[in-house]
């Protein structure tokens, strides 16, 4: 798992690639899926945010060789995704995130 806070090379791939992906007819969860697995990545957790003013969604996910972890965030309208790298991310559910990836790491 990189500790600096600039994205990895895998974090930006995923960002790019689920902004060319359909998520309107595939769905946010198949979409992530599909772009997971051209990465060498899995989802840590995936989860609604009942009372965010911005998103609907957010999973977390590991990729690359490193494990790097990213928070992938869907917005209310389902039709668009924001990626942000986990490490020196003030979010409580990056250090949540960066504890499940450990644990994969870790077997």
């Amino acid at each position: 798992m990189t500790a600096h806070c600039e994205p990895s090379l895998e974090v930006v791939q995923l960002e790019l690639m689920l902004d060319m992906s359909d998520l309107v007819a595939l769905g946010f969860e198949t979409a992530l899926l599909n772009t997971l697995e051209q990465l060498d990545g899995r989802v840590l957790f995936n989860r609604r945010l009942d009372s965010d003013d911005d998103f609907q969604r957010v999973a977390a996910v590991a990729v690359g060789p490193e494990r790097d972890v990213a928070l992938v965030f869907l917005d209310h309208s389902g039709t668009s995704t924001s990626t942000e790298a986990a490490a020196g991310n003030q979010r409580a559910m990056a250090q949540e995130a960066i504890e499940e990836a450990r644990k994969i790491t870790d077997v």
